[in-house]
């Protein structure tokens, strides 16, 4: 099965997968993507504080509002999203932009990652969610300096996807049990 996330960054230089089983369908699981909140996870708040970024929402939809864009979505199953910026720096260098300009962007000494949210139906009743996290540098320079950036900031990032693997999970599952009752 091929990936949207392949559509947008088919050629990366680095990447991280994390994932998890929930005992939910994969639409159950796929709605609680749209509506966990990250803001949930007070390890979570205090990293983006520490990065200091704006307050909001922290959900698919509040990520919008501090860079991200959606990129693409197949319900029920898969939404990709994008960001572009110079992560390395001080002030994160975060570039606004449209959708369709993601993948033909190539502007030197920048980085685009692209993450996605992935479904994988198990059974009738239980999915495997996936993260995958993919970065593609525009410049010798800014691989370097994302190598150094990524060095540090790594674990940190990876336990910000592994919390909201765990939130969607306990969202999915909780939604699940209320609709049983």
């Amino acid at each position: 099965m091929k990936k949207l996330i392949d559509e947008y960054l088919p050629l990366f230089h680095f990447s991280e997968t994390h994932e998890t089983e929930v005992n939910a369908p994969a639409n159950v699981v796929y709605s609680s993507v749209l509506a966990c909140d990250l803001g949930r996870s007070a390890i979570v708040r205090f990293l983006f504080r520490l990065r200091r970024l704006p307050k909001c929402e922290i959900t698919v939809e509040g990520l919008q509002q501090i860079g991200f864009r959606l990129l693409a979505r197949r319900e029920d199953r898969e939404i990709v999203f994008g960001l572009i910026g110079k992560f390395w720096t001080s002030s994160a260098g975060i570039l606004p932009f449209q959708p369709e300009e993601f993948v033909s962007f190539d502007g030197k000494g920048y980085a685009k990652v692209a993450g996605n949210l992935l479904a994988v139906p198990i059974t009738s009743h239980s999915t495997r969610l996936i993260t995958e996290t993919r970065v593609q540098c525009t410049s010798s320079w800014s691989r370097v300096s994302f190598a150094l950036y990524w060095s540090l900031i790594r674990p940190f990032s990876g336990l910000i996807r592994r919390e909201w693997l765990r939130l969607i999970k306990q969202h999915a599952e909780n939604a699940l049990e209320q609709s049983d009752t």
